[in-house]
């Protein structure tokens, strides 16, 4: 079959892999859409971020979407035709973890992309267990953007409480901040989009954002006083994964709000005292959604945000050929893009 590597020198080609054998708990997927994400730069430049396994030994890929073509024996939930969604984590499923639908916390988990065969390729196998139907009504690049993206927004801001009543930050327009957007501004949400690019502001503003600031040009605390009367966002979420911008959402949020940070990084510095303690600011950590939100997650998407509404956190798609791959890779790796999908 004809996928995507991933060498570690920032180069991506298309080359043949060998056809996965079935198991018993698996089924074949004919993929519709595969998204990039940001993640999938560790692979590109070498150095993953997750998984045991160096660049170039699997497929990546861990936001596709598909038809099932094939099942294992002993799947009886799903069916050939069925259109799914795939979770990009496989646990055990037995451990406490996996029973309460975290299997990304999964002390065997495998993540898709990076610790087997991922979905930048005209086929995947996948344990049936991270399979999630798709509503009819669903397209399949939607399908592909709502796990990791607007199911992992979802989640947060649902943990969050956030509701008609409250005003949101997000901090960071990539594709995760833009599904952050849709979902607080679907949630009843007023929503203050901080970013630096403009034509990133644009379109937070096109997809719900009530106010955009520039934070080298505008003052963020003006702003955020102006819009709240002095008393500070009620629910934050970074994901920029940048060390002002994280430093900034604390200065922003109200005392006894939320922090929600969802953007990795490795090098940020943070004042327990001011941030944390003498605001009483809850921080919470993101990484995916419960499997058994599924349901009410796509309902959301397609009921409250909408499949259109959803589709335009996709800028650019590709086919799955040599020169397109190229130019993918290198023009999200230089941002400039929003989400791109692959089109087998």
């Amino acid at each position: 079959m004809r996928g995507v590597v991933l060498p570690g020198d920032k180069e991506a080609h298309v080359t043949e892999w060998e056809r996965s054998s079935l198991g018993t708990d698996e089924v074949r997927v004919e993929i519709g859409a595969a998204a990039l994400c940001r993640s999938d730069m560790s692979l590109y430049n070498g150095d993953p971020l997750v998984g045991s396994k160096p660049a170039g030994e699997v497929v990546p890929g861990h936001e596709p979407a598909g038809t099932i073509v094939e099942v294992g024996d002993n799947v009886d939930h799903l069916s050939t035709g069925d259109r799914v969604a795939i979770n990009c984590f496989a646990g055990c499923e037995h451990c406490e973890y996996c029973q309460r639908g975290e299997p990304n916390l999964c002390p065997d988990v495998e993540i898709l992309g990076f610790d087997r065969h991922g979905g930048d390729a005209e086929e995947l196998v996948t344990p049936a267990s991270t399979c999630h139907l798709m509503p009819d009504e669903m397209s399949m690049g939607v399908g592909a953007i709502s796990t990791d993206a607007l199911g992992n927004l979802y989640s947060t801001l649902n943990e969050c409480h956030v509701s008609g009543t409250d005003t949101v930050g997000i901090i960071g327009l990539g594709p995760m901040g833009l599904a952050g957007v849709l979902n607080a501004d679907a949630m009843g949400a007023e929503v203050v989009a901080f970013e630096l690019v403009d034509h990133r502001r644009e379109k937070g503003l096109e997809l719900g954002a009530n106010h955009a600031v520039d934070p080298s040009s505008d003052d963020p605390g003006e702003r955020v006083d102006a819009i709240t009367n002095g008393r500070g966002l009620d629910v934050v979420v970074d994901c920029s994964a940048a060390q002002p911008g994280i430093e900034m959402g604390f200065d922003l949020v109200k005392k006894n709000g939320t922090f929600a940070q969802i953007g990795e990084t490795d090098e940020v510095t943070i004042n327990p005292s001011d941030h944390l303690i003498h605001k009483k600011v809850n921080y919470m950590g993101s990484w995916y959604f419960r499997t058994w939100e599924w349901p009410e997650i796509a309902e959301f998407i397609v009921e409250d945000i909408g499949n259109d509404r959803a589709e335009q956190i996709i800028s650019h798609e590709y086919p799955l050929e040599e020169e397109s791959v190229r130019e993918a890779f290198t023009k999200f790796d230089n941002h400039e893009t929003q989400k791109v999908i692959f089109k087998p």
